[in-house]
């Protein structure tokens, strides 16, 4: 199997018309056949950041990207699954009158019953945000909040810990208390819907954030 102490491995592709949107069905089947179901293949809307030049004529929506598929495969339908309370993916499973695996076709029952759990990954269309309890911390030791959030709303973490080092070699409580007490300031200044902005078009036309390759996975 795929997978490492437990954790399936999970394929990440964000959707954008006119450049790999007629290749879904292809990762569907990828993940599906090719690996016997025993990836995870995650469809993501593609969201604005600074200098990726997002808009709207090659944005695809999670229903566009639904209607796709099921209108692209006739031997293949997506069934919905059960999703956790913070989850941020939208889970459904690839289901099938066949399978491959070590290009032999085989019945899905022939195949231990795996198949594929197919998410897809609606920020733009259908966020979560009421839901969402992610935090990430930055290259440069900020956290992060929210994945839209202005550059503004970041709080360094960083000079917490230089700060506690250069006057306490040992760290310690006294440390870890004053990183809670930031990081409780920073989560209750959290703003609803996209950071605040409310809408991918905003966000867009904000330009306050950071690109995400300066901001991390």
């Amino acid at each position: 199997g795929r997978s490492y102490r437990g954790e399936r491995v999970k394929v990440n592709c964000v959707v954008m018309k006119n450049f790999n949107d007629d290749e879904m069905i292809d990762f569907v089947n990828m993940a599906n056949e090719t690996f016997g179901g025993d990836i995870d293949m995650r469809f993501i809307e593609w969201m604005p950041f600074n200098d990726n030049g997002w808009n709207r004529e090659r944005f695809v929506s999670y229903k566009d990207m639904m209607e796709r598929i099921a209108s692209g495969s006739s031997r293949m339908r997506l069934e919905r699954i059960g999703d956790g309370p913070n989850d941020t993916t939208k889970w459904w499973r690839a289901v099938g009158d066949s399978a491959f695996v070590d290009g032999q076709s085989c019945s899905v029952s022939e195949n231990n019953g795996r198949s594929a759990r197919i998410g897809f990954i609606t920020s733009m269309s259908e966020h979560f945000c009421s839901t969402c309890n992610r935090l990430r911390i930055t290259a440069d030791g900020k956290i992060k909040v929210c994945l839209f959030g202005s550059n503004e709303k970041e709080v360094s973490l960083r000079e917490i810990l230089r700060s506690h080092g250069e006057n306490n070699m040992e760290g310690g409580m006294e440390e870890e208390e004053a990183l809670s007490r930031v990081i409780h300031a920073a989560v209750q200044k959290k703003t609803f819907a996209l950071g605040g902005h409310g809408s991918p078009d905003n966000i867009a036309k904000a330009a306050d954030n950071r690109p995400m390759t300066l901001i991390g996975g």
